[in-house]
């Protein structure tokens, strides 16, 4: 519709022409122009992604070709069968009426060797392709986030699976010593403590979002299992959030606060604080520990921090502030996170 309604107002070869004959002319070249199209964005694509240039350029060069032939043959088929046509041409365009007159081999090599056709292909392709080449980086774009996401799911779930039997073993022994000493009221409440942190691990930590609430209930009964193994170390764990609909990345904090319990030695003067504030939808997380002078505590550990490190780009980017200082003995996390 654009290239008849130019054809119709501009001063070109077929002013004047009946309507009927525009269309038909500007039909058929853009049936042309759309087949060369999809010769591009298909096989001369290929060629390209393939790295085979001399091919890639031969067949580009056979696509002008037989756009300059399908063309001059469409134009001639509808101007023979339009009179006024020829006679507009001959009294108008004596030159260009002079070129149809000439056969179609000429027709074709003049139209090619002045590159005026294929030009005029590249810049009828340039707007489609345009818009070819955006869709399929879009679409790509979206393809490697959706990867990238599934690879993070995949550690994810490998750490809940790696965590899940480590943990259980030593918890287990530390609830086993507990019952050998005769306690009885102690262990059934670390027992009940495991049995949720086990069940939100293995079936409800699925969704991409947890509610707030959940995660520091998770994060507590984490707290209280590890403090069992414990004798010297001071363990203080403060949250503060009010009853909101926030949402955060299942697990996200597990692996900061596990690697403080690793780091900090079991010695009198030890000790592991954390902080949980949750105001408008922001959290502020801190957790200061001692570290055992003869292990350092580093900030990228193994697959638990990668992972932490991961999920937050993927799912808070631009929405987050972290940062780690390790001084005179006290190694401290500061995170700050913009909550859905």
């Amino acid at each position: 519709m654009i290239r008849f309604y130019l054809s119709h107002i501009t001063f070109n070869v077929y002013s004047g022409f009946p309507v009927e004959s525009l269309l038909v002319i500007n039909f058929l070249s853009t049936g042309i122009i759309a087949g060369c199209y999809y010769m591009v964005v298909g096989p001369a694509w290929k060629i390209l992604r393939q790295q085979k240039y001399f091919s890639f350029i031969m067949f580009l060069i056979g696509i002008f070709v037989l756009y300059t032939l399908f063309d001059a043959i469409a134009e001639q088929i509808v101007l023979h069968q339009c009179k006024p046509c020829l006679a507009i041409l001959a009294e108008d365009q004596p030159a260009y009426y002079s070129l149809l007159q000439s056969g179609l081999v000429n027709i074709v090599l003049k139209r090619l060797l002045s590159l005026g056709t294929p030009l005029g292909l590249m810049l009828f392709l340039a707007f489609p392709l345009c818009i070819k080449i955006s869709l399929q980086g879009a679409r790509e774009h979206i393809k490697a986030l959706e990867l990238q996401k599934e690879n993070v799911e995949l550690e994810f779930n490998f750490l809940k699976a790696q965590l899940n039997p480590h943990f259980l073993f030593n918890t287990m022994n530390n609830i086993y010593g507990l019952i050998m000493q005769g306690g009885k009221e102690k262990p059934a409440g670390l027992v009940a403590r495991l049995s949720e942190l086990l069940r939100y691990i293995l079936y409800e930590s699925n969704e991409t979002y947890m509610p707030i609430d959940k995660e520091i209930k998770l994060l507590q009964d984490y707290v209280e299992l590890e403090k069992v193994r414990l004798n010297q170390t001071e363990v203080q764990f403060d949250a503060r959030y009010d009853a909101s609909a926030n949402k955060i990345a299942p697990l996200l904090l597990i692996p900061i606060i596990e690697n403080a319990f690793k780091y900090c030695s079991d010695e009198a003067g030890a000790f592991i604080y954390i902080s949980i504030d949750v105001k408008e939808a922001t959290l502020q997380f801190k957790i200061d520990n001692s570290i055992d002078p003869k292990r350092q505590q580093g900030n990228k550990g193994g697959i638990g921090l990668t992972n932490f490190h991961k999920r937050l780009e993927l799912y808070y980017p631009d929405q987050y502030h972290y940062e780690i200082m390790n001084v005179n003995g006290v190694y401290t996390v500061n995170l700050s996170l913009s909550l859905i």
